[in-house]
């Protein structure tokens, strides 16, 4: 599960810095974090919320960055965007990671639920 937790952060953490396309990237990555990083961790239905829980807790730390660079630096100044919003999205960041990386995982169970179903079904075999 480590390796898939670290995939699906990285997935996230990547999707930020690369230029116009991160207004498409960012909203949709925790989507596809959890998809890919489920697929790899093989999340069945209660890992599927663990993992969600992980990720949500690991986005704590940039949420801390972006609130304290919002508050101790010039940000209003240099950016143009207002300390209390850099404290909105500081505090949205994690929820939003959490919903979208459980999302995803769970998207990733149930089709390879249905793909060992159907194995199962053609074969006559169950598979486990």
């Amino acid at each position: 599960m480590l390796k898939g937790v670290v995939t699906a952060f990285a997935i996230m953490l990547v999707a930020i810095p690369i230029p116009v396309v991160h207004f498409v990237a960012i909203p949709i990555s925790p989507f596809v974090a959890g998809f890919v990083g489920g697929g790899i961790a093989k999340a069945d239905e209660m890992k599927v919320v663990w993992f969600g829980l992980i990720i949500g807790a690991l986005m704590l730390i940039p949420a801390a960055v972006i609130i304290a660079y919002g508050q101790i630096s010039d940000a209003e100044k240099l950016l143009g965007v207002p300390t209390s919003l850099w404290a909105i999205i500081g505090f949205a960041i994690a929820p939003y990671a959490w919903f979208g990386v459980t999302i995803g995982a769970l998207v990733s169970f149930l089709m390879r639920s249905n793909a060992e179903q159907t194995a199962e079904d053609q074969s006559g075999v169950r598979m486990s």
